[in-house]
């Protein structure tokens, strides 16, 4: 246990102290606040007749789709990407695999440095979207602030699935930019099936990434809450059950 937790602080550190996503978290609190002046002028101006303050109040849950189908994805595949692909192509994976711990338990320390980071992020957002609310927006009760901060919670099981399928395909890659493309265009097209094939809407894990409005909103009925659990879980266990074969098969 003591040498997983030293790989994983090391996995976390790597990205914590790269400018770019310090860079990355400074944009999500830009458009958080982009998002509350352009809510409080458009609310001022025409807003409230036509329903735009609505749209654009700077609530957590107003601002978390956009960066739940948009930003953390892109965070996640930079995060695996940098520490499988890079490390990979850059040869400095090998220094790491040469430590005295499993195959297994460094590729799970990757994966849970990612989480974190996503974690932090999410935070953040979070928190910076309440501030705003409170002072230019409506007001959210002590009941509207706990959905919001559970929504956000319920996100990151949904996340640990996408960076779990991220993190199998970056072990195949051998180019961080091209692993890169190529994540970013199976995301689109799995986001883009279900409107061809409204069946997929049920089966692939990317449709699930906004289930948190089904555990706050109107709940549906216990057999397809089950449902949903067992294809999130089992998506996430045959992801990471496959990355960590190959890891340990892989040479570097």
């Amino acid at each position: 246990m003591r040498l997983f937790y030293a790989a994983y602080r090391n996995e976390t550190d790597k990205l914590i102290r790269r400018k770019k996503y310090i860079v990355f978290l400074i944009l999500g609190i830009a458009i958080c606040l982009i998002w509350a002046i352009g809510g409080s002028l458009l609310s001022d101006v025409i807003g409230r007749n036509i329903g735009l303050f609505i749209v654009l109040t700077p609530t957590p849950m107003g601002v978390l789709p956009f960066f739940l189908q948009v930003l953390l994805p892109l965070l996640i595949f930079m995060g695996v990407t940098d520490l499988i692909t890079t490390e990979g192509a850059e040869h400095t994976m090998k220094a790491m695999i040469f430590r005295p711990i499993e195959r297994w338990k460094l590729y799970g320390a990757k994966l849970l440095g990612v989480m974190t980071y996503v974690a932090f992020y999410l935070a953040c957002i979070f928190t910076i979207s309440l501030i705003f609310n409170q002072t230019m927006g409506r007001a959210l009760s002590f009941i509207g602030m706990w959905e919001a901060f559970a929504s956000y919670a319920l996100t990151l099981p949904t996340l640990a699935v996408l960076a779990t399928f991220a993190a199998l395909i970056a072990l195949l890659g051998r180019s961080g930019s091209l692993t890169m493309f190529i994540l970013v265009v199976l995301y689109m097209v799995m986001s883009v099936m279900p409107v061809f094939i409204p069946i997929l809407s049920e089966l692939l894990f990317t449709s699930f990434l906004g289930w948190h409005r089904l555990w706050i909103g109107v709940r549906p009925d216990a057999s397809r809450l089950m449902h949903m659990l067992i294809i999130v879980a089992g998506y996430g266990v045959v992801f990471f059950v496959a990355g960590t074969l190959i890891f340990d098969k892989k040479e570097y």
